[in-house]
């Protein structure tokens, strides 16, 4: 048997997003219990996370300014 990949795609704008603490990882919710993504991750990941966000998002401000 092969690895297995999988490749998922969440559009996000004003939907709720809501996590749960599980021993050292953390998973969030993104949308509704029915309809929504799950997103597990580690502290590492989640500093990961939070570093690549920030710089998308000053990356987007930054050319919505150059405009």
């Amino acid at each position: 048997m092969g690895d297995v990949d999988v490749k998922a795609c969440a559009w996000i704008d004003r939907c709720s997003i809501n996590y749960t603490i599980y021993d050292d990882e953390v998973e969030f919710l993104l949308g509704g219990n029915l309809d929504g993504f799950y997103l597990t991750t580690t502290e590492t990941g989640l500093e990961n996370l939070v570093a690549k966000s920030t710089a998308a998002l000053n990356a987007l401000r930054a050319a919505h300014d150059d405009t």
